[in-house]
């Protein structure tokens, strides 16, 4: 900056503002147009009083053309086998909606996407839990019901910031004691779940400030 002439670090007297004004239009160009475009690298989560509030993109194409105003997106029902790569170019998408697809599998790139803070699963095809689930450090709200899950990773428990987990109608029987680890948790939904009384008790002490919503225990090795 010291080599732009004293001059131009004033307000001029008027008759000068025709130079000041094509001296403004280059430094525009040169220095303050790359940085008007936000960067992923600077994208933050939104607070959840304004997340709850964004407008809802229900377009993949439609939020491609505005990649930076995509806080939320909605992609259920579309026959995906596949989760889209492109969802990497929205760096600030902090709410995707999957549900009501075919997915089998999430890729290893989707830790891309490291504002998340809501993410619905719900009515895919999966068995294994992604464990690339367990990056998502700012994940609050987790909805994977309807899959037919076997179990859940150890990691799930560095989600240090969930505190919903819908996990409805899956084929789970234990869960890890390292699951404790989620004292954010305040709600669990485990209904249409298979659980002894001494499961369901065993799961009740992992989290006990939450809420958890069982079905009626079975007489599971009676």
């Amino acid at each position: 900056m010291s080599a732009i002439p004293a001059m131009h670090r004033r307000i001029p007297p008027a008759g000068r503002w025709a130079r000041v004004a094509r001296f403004v239009l280059r430094s525009c160009l040169l220095f303050l147009v790359p940085c008007s475009f936000p960067s992923a690298a600077h994208a933050q989560p939104l607070p959840q009083s304004t997340l709850d509030t964004v407008r809802t993109y229900r377009s993949l194409e439609r939020a491609l053309a505005e990649p930076m105003q995509v806080h939320r997106l909605d992609l259920s029902k579309q026959k995906l086998k596949a989760v889209p790569e492109e969802l990497r170019r929205l760096p600030n998408l902090n709410a995707l909606d999957l549900g009501r697809n075919k997915l089998k599998e999430l890729p290893p790139w989707f830790t891309d996407l490291a504002n998340l803070q809501e993410l619905t699963l719900s009515g895919n095809k999966l068995v294994d839990f992604p464990e690339v689930i367990c990056g998502l450090r700012h994940l609050k709200r987790l909805d994977m019901s309807r899959n037919a899950l076997t179990g859940l990773p150890a990691c799930l428990g560095r989600l240090q910031e969930l505190s919903s987990l819908d996990l409805w109608s899956n084929d789970l029987a234990t869960f890890p004691e390292e699951l404790e680890g989620l004292e954010a948790l305040r709600y669990v939904d485990l209904r249409v779940i298979q659980f002894s009384p001494k499961e369901m008790e065993r799961i009740a002490e992992l989290w006990p400030r939450a809420k958890i919503q069982f079905s009626a225990p079975c007489n599971c090795g009676m």
